[in-house]
């Protein structure tokens, strides 16, 4: 999908999305409140569920537009303030959605934690490549990473990302590098080293090296382009790989070859895979399992040179999350819920 121009965003979209949002947002709560009627039939309240959460993203969504808007309008008085103010804008919003998100749907986060030092490298960035799959999967690794670990968040992620208001405004003004899916865009290469290149002090690059959110579907057609494209190499390896994409190497080798990161983890998580479609999710609701993170740390000083060596050190260790998430993830075909 082609994202309009900034200034198409910012002038026209985003203005017209706030009441839109609102008046959306209050038949979400009249919906809410009818599903609530129907408790003694269905005790599950998925709709209510579903559109009470609806809500209140959408006003999440507004009230960034607005506070956006107003930020633009004093940024001269703001200067170094500027980043910080987005910073507390982007923690606020992240921890009431997933606040809502464990009050609503039960969803609920098991971390084990990284290794000791993981995030406390003194004034050194950090590289984060996880796992793309499950509804709402990055926003948890952003709320992490932010709220957590204290890192500010520099994200690579789908120009598609950019119809979002709330991710466009705030993930944009905090330097993220949006990229087309398709693997179009010949400066993408370039435009991750540069941001890479920027990192300084508490920063945390997150990157996905996969490119898109996992599903079966997907899996298959990447292994058929891959085969059409003749890059047999990488089928083989994508074949061998039941729960994960072959990883793009080209972004975190980008990030790498700038010298800045003091390491980079490693992201394999689990718990929200099988929610790839809203029928799936509708079905899971209230949410049974947890989302379960598990981090692995390489310092840079441990990793190869560079190079051809750095693709296959990401792959053998996509394999390993592969083999992590077959251990850890939900075993069997989910059974359906009444």
């Amino acid at each position: 999908m082609r994202v309009p121009p900034r200034a198409v965003r910012r002038l026209l979209i985003d203005p017209l999305f706030v009441p839109v949002a609102v008046a959306v947002a209050a038949l979400c709560v009249v919906v809410t409140v009818l599903g609530l009627a129907g408790a003694p039939l269905n005790r599950r309240l998925r709709l209510s569920r579903v559109t009470a959460l609806g809500a209140v993203y959408l006003v999440a969504e507004a009230a960034v537009i607005v506070a956006g808007f107003g930020l633009w309008l004093v940024r001269p008085l703001l200067r170094s303030r500027w980043e910080r103010t987005h910073l507390a804008l982007l923690r606020g919003m992240l921890t009431l959605l997933v606040a809502a998100a464990g009050k609503l749907t039960r969803f609920r986060l098991t971390v084990r934690e990284p290794p000791a030092g993981t995030f406390e490298c003194a004034g050194r960035p950090v590289l984060v490549a996880s796992r793309h799959a499950g509804a709402g999967d990055s926003f948890a690794l952003v709320h992490l990473v932010l709220n957590r670990y204290r890192r500010t968040p520099r994200v690579v992620l789908l120009a598609s990302l950019q119809l979002d208001p709330g991710i466009d405004i705030l993930l944009g003004r905090l330097g993220a590098c949006f990229l087309r899916s398709d693997g179009a865009d010949p400066t993408a290469v370039a435009r991750v080293n540069a941001l890479a290149s920027r990192l300084t002090g508490r920063d945390a690059l997150v990157i996905f090296p996969e490119g898109a959110n996992f599903t079966a579907r997907r899996r298959r057609r990447v292994i058929v382009g891959l085969r059409r494209r003749g890059q047999n190499r990488r089928a083989r390896v994508a074949e061998d790989l039941t729960h994960v994409l072959p990883p793009r190497p080209a972004g975190v080798l980008a990030a790498l070859d700038a010298g800045t990161v003091a390491g980079t983890a490693v992201v394999a998580h689990t718990g929200l895979d099988r929610l790839t479609s809203l029928s799936q999710i509708w079905r899971a609701l209230p949410l049974a399992v947890p989302m379960e993170v598990r981090w692995w740390w390489f310092p840079a000083d441990e990793l190869p040179a560079a190079g051809g060596e750095r693709a296959d050190w990401l792959t053998m260790h996509w394999a390993v999350v592969d083999a992590w998430i077959d251990a850890h993830g939900p075993t069997g075909p989910q059974p359906a819920q009444a």
